[in-house]
């Protein structure tokens, strides 16, 4: 295990955290690090929590230790084992996880100013496959795409009460965003804040995931609205099959 950072003083509470999980990530983290760069601030700390990476990505973490608040570097079991393990070095009152891809954009500092209620998920806009995508999610919608993560602001409160599920592998983002939507103590609010960019496809465009397209109908019809999963049955499988499906409360 290596690891390293400038966090000198541990008593102070960033207002936001933000974590980002490598594995050989040397040829892209170098563009994130610079757009956070601009963004740094008392408020912000940025923690790094690498799988251990072989190629050069130790190497630019540590040239760039002035912006890196902590960081480190040993096996892990995949990138939700690696975002929970982040939890207990982040200091932040929210938490953001960005892909070594991604970028931060340029209301980001726009988007603390909208951080007040510790119980809200807030989440703002993205660079969505090259263009603005600035959806207010209602329940429906929410069987249709999941929120992107580049975009959520998760308070610490979120992480005390949850953990990403790792049965899920590529959706287990989405698995928690289910799960906060149903809970009654988190309300998710959207901000019309550009706050980040990521590239077309990502890890989970090429990567299928199927124990959570096993668990789909089920997941939606436990965490979202009846009628919200009824049209959910009626866009995927047809009239008659959801109707059958309603008769046997299914």
């Amino acid at each position: 295990m290596e690891q390293g950072g400038a966090r000198i003083n541990n008593k102070r509470q960033p207002l936001v955290s933000l974590v980002c999980v490598t594995y050989n990530a040397a040829q892209t983290l170098p563009q994130l690090l610079g757009s956070i760069a601009a963004h740094k601030s008392n408020a912000v700390e940025l923690v790094i929590i690498d799988g251990k990476s072989t190629d050069s990505t130790i190497d630019i973490i540590r040239q760039n230790e002035t912006i890196v608040d902590f960081w480190i570097s040993e096996p892990d079991k995949g990138i939700y084992d690696a975002m929970n393990k982040s939890i207990a070095y982040v200091k932040g009152k929210w938490i953001v996880f960005l892909g070594a891809d991604d970028m931060l954009m340029n209301d980001f500092d726009k988007m603390l100013t909208a951080l007040k209620d510790t119980d809200t998920i807030y989440y703002g806009n993205v660079i969505f496959y090259g263009k603005p995508f600035s959806k207010v999610y209602d329940d429906y919608y929410l069987t249709k795409l999941n929120i992107c993560h580049q975009a959520i602001y998760y308070p610490r409160a979120v992480f005390e009460k949850y953990k990403y599920d790792l049965k899920y592998n590529v959706y287990a983002d989405y698995h928690l965003n289910l799960r906060c939507w149903h809970d009654p103590q988190f309300k998710f609010q959207h901000v019309d804040y550009l706050v980040a960019s990521f590239p077309e496809g990502g890890y989970s465009f090429y990567t299928k995931d199927p124990e959570f397209e096993k668990d789909r109908d089920v997941l939606f019809k436990k965490y979202l609205k009846p009628k919200s999963y009824y049209r959910y049955l009626n866009r995927t499988l047809g009239f008659g099959r959801m109707l059958l499906r309603f008769i046997q409360n299914k």
